[in-house]
């Protein structure tokens, strides 16, 4: 049995190399693969991403991110923790039970000893008001 030739591919020719250059040549495509995988798993702009100026080619804004949307959602959140702040103690409690806490109606009733329906209207009548606040907002 004769000994092992090795080759490695060059424009889609096979040209033939000792062992420890094929072993080398393997060790780092293997690594750059790594590294590659590694970028992709971080989002991290490789430097062949840049133009010959040295400037990244169309990949610094991400698509997928409508920073618009953000700034817009941010400022509705922003007006609307300054309408809750305008709320009594009792209503902006009773928000906190129904929305962020999610307690339902029921178990606050009972808590505070009336009907659901009344625990109800004192939610609907503390949105509305709200809702007047965050129109004049705007």
């Amino acid at each position: 049995m004769g000994k092992k030739e090795y080759h490695i591919y060059v424009r889609g020719k096979a040209v033939p190399v000792s062992e420890e250059v094929y072993k080398a040549y393997w060790k780092i495509t293997e690594h750059e693969k790594y590294l590659q995988r590694k970028d992709w798993k971080y989002d991290v702009i490789p430097f062949s991403a840049m133009d010959y100026d040295g400037h990244f080619v169309d990949n610094i804004i991400d698509e997928r991110i409508d920073l618009e949307k953000i700034v817009e959602v941010k400022m509705q959140i922003e007006e609307l923790n300054k309408a809750l702040a305008t709320l009594t103690k009792e209503e902006r409690e009773l928000m906190e039970a129904i929305f962020y806490r999610e307690e339902s109606l029921r178990s606050i009733s009972r808590k505070e000893k009336v009907t659901h329906q009344a625990i109800g209207q004192r939610r609907d009548q503390i949105l509305e008001k709200l809702r007047k606040i965050l129109e004049d907002k705007i």
